[in-house]
């Protein structure tokens, strides 16, 4: 009856190590599949991210020059309100006309 006992002891460590076996390449099958799926989804993502971020340089440069476009106009009519007033007053306040 030992024997029996130590034939079905023998059995389970064989079966046990054969299961954990199969079940660690199985995980390390599907870790490497996951793991490549990952990577293409990252490769995919940064590809959107420097299409977005080459977007939005060109807009912020195109609104840059706007904003310059726009102070530039605003400094020369700054510039021409100020001359007329200048010489309004040197037109009033000139002595003797």
């Amino acid at each position: 009856m030992a024997g029996l006992g130590e034939l079905f002891i023998d059995a389970r460590k064989e079966w046990t190590a054969d299961v954990i076996g199969i079940v660690t390449d199985r995980f390390e099958r599907r870790l490497t599949d996951e793991t490549s799926k990952l990577r293409l989804d990252i490769a995919g993502l940064r590809q959107d991210m420097a299409a977005g971020f080459a977007a939005l340089r060109q807009e912020m440069a195109d609104l840059r020059f706007e904003l310059l476009k726009w102070t530039f106009l605003f400094w020369v009519g700054q510039f021409f309100a100020v001359a007329g007033l200048v010489a309004v007053l040197i037109r009033f306040l000139r002595p003797g006309v």
